[in-house]
């Protein structure tokens, strides 16, 4: 963990596992998609595309 993570967003964490249960959160699919393409951490990216495809489902159901 570094000092700067105190001050930034739990999604921005410099630990990956912090950085993934944070996402798994996220409602903001903007934010999720920029993720998904720019996230240093592969497993980060596939959570990030996977929550923003299941939010994408919720918001077709009636």
């Amino acid at each position: 963990m570094k000092f700067q993570d105190i001050f930034v967003p739990r999604y921005m964490h410099s630990v990956p596992d912090v950085r993934m249960k944070a996402v798994g959160k996220l409602k903001d699919t903007k934010l999720l998609a920029q993720i998904a393409e720019k996230d240093a951490d592969r497993k980060v990216r596939d959570i990030a595309s996977k929550r923003l495809n299941d939010l994408k489902d919720m918001r077709g159901v009636p």
